[in-house]
């Protein structure tokens, strides 16, 4: 159902704004057809393309803001796409939420830090120095931040075993 609403309310901002542009370059008549037009089709266009895909079932953990000891926004990887969002560094886990743009990449991850076996830096694009990389069980999850040498920092200072694998 929120799909649907959420189709129709995007179609007719689309309708609307067109109708509005062209009303100002185009004759008005043009313009009103063009408009009822682009609101009755776009919202058919966006729930198949768009909105049917999102999965609404998802909830994501309520984190404590008193209990943040760091966070940031950051992108993960998911499926070789990089997935926009908050990371949270809390006493004895990470937490990635992604936000509300990421309609059809929707997700929450959790590492606990206790799971953690190595922290890492790796390029993103070859040369950009902001990936964070986080090996947990043979299993490693990657994340673009800002400031990934604080993020690390943090990280060790939370779980002192980390520190001592350098």
């Amino acid at each position: 159902m929120k799909g649907i609403r959420n189709s129709i309310f995007a179609g007719i901002i689309l309708g609307v704004f067109i109708g509005i542009y062209l009303a100002f370059n185009m004759q008005t008549n043009v313009a009103v057809v063009i408009g009822v037009f682009c609101a009755v089709v776009s919202p058919i266009l966006f729930y198949v393309k768009i909105f049917s895909k999102i999965d609404y079932t998802i909830k994501f953990e309520k984190i404590n803001p008193s209990l943040i000891i760091y966070s940031g926004l950051a992108n993960h990887f998911k499926n070789q796409i990089a997935v926009g969002g908050t990371l949270y560094l809390l006493n004895d886990k990470l937490i990635f939420q992604s936000n509300g743009i990421n309609f059809t990449h929707r997700h929450e991850h959790i590492i606990y830090l206790n799971q953690i076996s190595e922290i890492d830096f790796f390029d993103t694009i070859g040369f950009v120095s902001n990936g964070l990389s986080v090996k947990t069980n043979n299993k490693r999850e990657q994340f673009v931040v800002n400031k990934r040498e604080v993020w690390k920092e943090q990280i060790e200072n939370i779980s002192p075993a980390l520190r001592n694998l350098h």
